[in-house]
Formats: structure tokens, sequence, C-alpha cells
């Protein structure tokens, strides 16, 4: 080889390089700042005991109070998005998330203000109004982790970046726990106060770090390597974006759907656990605290490694794979009773694709979004999946069909239910959606088109 074309090559090799650093860096950064918004929304959960005790609530009433909260989650995300992506995308971005983000932390902020929050109706106005600007922060946070990438590595980072939650939240946990256990567990607002410390430090990195000289240098690698750009689109070209046009296409409305679906079988299943622990099994309330949790172990490596597997074979026969995975480990949980070596293995089992979903989901309603609305996308995704907050009442009410707490009746009941909803979910992914990319893609067959996709027949791409 000559002296000339090594050169070349050796140059394209540094730019790849750097454009690789770059994207990881920015999928750090986002990491955290998804991880923050997450705490931010899990941490009421956290100190719910405590609430608990402090307004003398009994478990319809706390259970209503958080399904409230939950759902308004999805409240916004869509009117928001829209606006959102009207400023850009790529590392312009940073421009309409940095309110959204002073938003979500500053009414997480307030909840910690006793003369605030000495009343339960101004707490849960707080909590929703905190979680519902979060849940916009969710949806350009990935919408954005996703634009640093190239079409052809999206699914692994969005599996990575997905891993804010359950681990980013893990940490929270951890982080609470020590204030609780610092303060007493009456002072539970303190753990509020202290949120916007590491938002503030986070963000404030991110918004240095995210530039055009640094965006650039990740689009010049990404076609030195011959992939797909990532989108990036001006103010102007969004202006025409319509959500109720998204939500026409398959693979942004059908996933919603399924989105919701796949939620269902995820918060349903973290409601039936420790119930069943607690008063079937009998273990008491410490053990059930600590055994009711060990699925978010594998959860996170699962979202990785299926969103990375998704890249290759395709992110369509991966969500396949993985709702059939549930079906499977939700029907072992009939078994969870019989040994502690049960709860630890069908946890770890089951929870390998209990995530999973989420980053596919997001993944493939973003391959299909068209220029300019990948934020719309992702939001529309979002709100299905809050949608679904609603599973613990449905999984409740089975469970009392049963005969109550103390009958396993209802526990299977609940879950051959939710195995069967995974099930419906599979086949309507099968129907109604169309792969995206890898291996499957030209073996794809659906009752829909490629076209109503957004997809380009020859390539499969947007």
């Amino acid at each position: 080889m000559s002296m000339e074309t090594a050169l070349p090559q050796q140059g394209t090799r540094a730019i790849i390089r750097r454009g690789l650093t770059t994207s990881a860096i920015s999928l750090v950064l986002l990491w955290l700042i998804y991880g923050l918004d997450s705490i931010s929304r899990q941490m009421i959960y956290m100190v719910l005991p405590a609430i608990t005790t402090e307004f003398n609530l009994t478990p319809t009433s706390a259970g209503l109070m958080t399904t409230l909260i939950t759902l308004s989650t999805a409240a916004i995300c869509v009117p928001v998005m829209v606006w959102a992506d009207k400023g850009g995308h790529g590392w312009r971005r940073k421009y309409r998330h940095l309110p959204i983000v002073i938003g979500y932390t500053l009414f997480t902020f307030l909840t910690g203000f006793n003369v605030l929050t000495a009343s339960l109706a101004v707490l849960v106005l707080m909590q929703v109004l905190s979680h519902a600007i979060g849940g916009a922060g969710e949806a350009i946070e990935v919408a954005s982790a996703g634009e640093w990438w190239s079409k052809q590595r999206r699914g692994m980072a969005l599996g990575i970046h997905h891993t804010g939650y359950p681990w980013g939240t893990l940490v929270g946990g951890f982080a609470v726990s020590a204030v609780l256990a610092a303060y007493g567990p009456e002072n539970w607002r303190v753990a509020f106060l202290y949120f916007p410390i590491p938002v503030v430090v986070v963000f404030t990195i991110y918004w240095w770090f995210s530039n055009k000289r640094r965006y650039d240098t990740v689009v010049e690698s990404v076609e030195a390597v011959g992939h797909a750009k990532p989108l990036e689109a001006e103010a102007v070209d969004a202006d025409s974006i319509k959500p109720a046009q998204a939500v026409r296409n398959p693979n942004i409305g059908v996933i919603a759907l399924i989105a919701m679906m796949s939620i269902v079988g995820y918060f349903g299943l973290s409601f039936w656990l420790p119930q069943y622990l607690a008063f079937v099994a009998h273990y008491n309330y410490a053990e059930v605290a600590a055994y009711s949790v060990l699925f978010t172990i594998t959860g996170g490596i699962g979202q990785i490694v299926w969103g990375a597997i998704s890249d290759r074979i395709g992110r369509k026969l991966s969500l396949m794979i993985v709702l059939g995975w549930i079906a499977v480990g939700i029907v072992l949980f009939q078994f969870a009773g019989t040994s502690l070596g049960a709860v630890i293995g069908i946890q770890l089992f089951v929870g390998f694709a209990l995530n999973a979903p989420y980053t596919l989901v997001y993944a493939i309603a973003f391959d299909s979004a068209g220029k300019g609305s990948t934020g719309v996308a992702s939001s529309i995704v979002n709100v299905g999946i809050y949608l679904g907050g609603f599973s613990p009442y449905l999984v409740g009410a089975l469970i009392a069909l049963g005969g109550g707490f103390s009958s396993p009746t209802g526990y299977n009941i609940a879950l051959y239910f939710l195995a069967g909803l995974m099930l419906v979910a599979l086949i309507v992914t099968a129907l109604f959606t169309r792969e995206t990319v890898g291996r499957f893609r030209s073996r794809d067959r659906a009752l829909v088109s490629l076209r109503s996709c957004n997809l380009d027949q020859a390539t499969g791409g947007a």
C-alpha cells in the first residue's frame, strides 16, 4: 500500500474515532440527565410510606394519588414536543430542553417546602406538574440521545440511554435512603430540596458540550463510516408537523399502543409481586422490599443487549421476541412462592426482557419519523407508555376477583391476563408494524405498507 493511500485511511480512522468519542460523551451526559429526570418522578414512590403515615392515607387513597401523578406524565408530551421540534435538532435541542429541565426541577424542589406541601392537595399538584413536565423531558432526552448517533447504531445507543431507568432510579433510591437515614423519615421533604444540585451541575456540563462543532464532528464520522446521518432539521422544517399525521403512521401510532400494553405488564407485575411475596409467600416486609426489585439488575442489561441486537436482526423482530419472553416469564411467577431461589431466578429471567420494549418502541418510532418530527414521535410513544399507569388497579381487581390478597387464585388470574396481553401485543406488532433496520427487514411481512410507515421501499429507512 502506498504512502498516499495510507495517510487518507489513517485520517478517516481518526475522524471516526473522534466522532464516536463525541457521541459516547453525549450519551453519558444525556444518560445522567435522563436518570435525574427519572429520579424526580420516582422520588414520590420512594417516600410514599412516610407520606402515607403523615397524611393517614388508606391503600385506596394512596393508589389514587400515585395513579393520578403517574398518568399526568403523559399530559403535555405531544404539544411540548411539537414546540421543541420547531427549535431544531441535534445540538440545537438544548435551547428548548433547558426550560423543560428548569420546569420539572422547580416543581420537584417546591415539593420540599413544608409551607406548601403541608396540604395533600398542594403536594399532589406539585408532583403532577413535575411529572407532566418531566414526561416531556423524557421525550426530548430520548430524541436528543438518538440524534447524536447514526441509524445503524441508534438501537444500541437508546438501549444504553434508557438504562437511566431503572439504574438511575436505583442510584436515586440509595441517595434518598441516605437522606432519610440522616434526617429521619418524617423529614422526607429534604430529599426534594437537594434535587436541583446534581441537575444544575450535569446540565451545565451538557450545555457547554453540546455545540455545532462537536455535532459536525459526529456527522463527519457517520459519513466516513458510510452510515445514515442523524436526522437534523432546521426549525422551519418542523412547522408542518402534525401529531395526528404521526399517529396515523403504524410505526408510531400502533407502536404507542404496544408501548401501553407493555407498560401494563411492567406496572402490573410491579404491583403484583410485593403483594404476592407478603400475603401468599409470607415474607416479611423488609424481605419483600429487597426481593421485589431484583429484576432491575438484568433489566438494564437487557435494554442494552436487545438494543444492540435490534441494530443487527431488526427492531420489530427483537420486540416480538422480547414480548414472548416476557409472557413466558410472567407465567413462571406462579411458582415464585416455592422458594427464594425461584423468586430470584424468575425475576432475573424476566428482567432481561422486561425493560427492553421501551428501548425498542422508541427506536422504531424514531426510525420511522419524518424529517423534523423525531421529538413528536417519541412524545406519542411516551404518552402510550404512561397511559398504561392504570394497570395496578386492574391487577388489584383481578386479585380481588380471585379471593383477595391471601388467595393465590386471584394472583394466577392476573398473571395469565398479563401474559395474554403480552401475546396480543406480539401479534399486533407482527401484523401492523414494519421492520425498520436489520437482516429481518427484507423478509418482514405485515398488513401495513412500508409507505404508511414512512419507510422507503428500497432501503427500509426514513
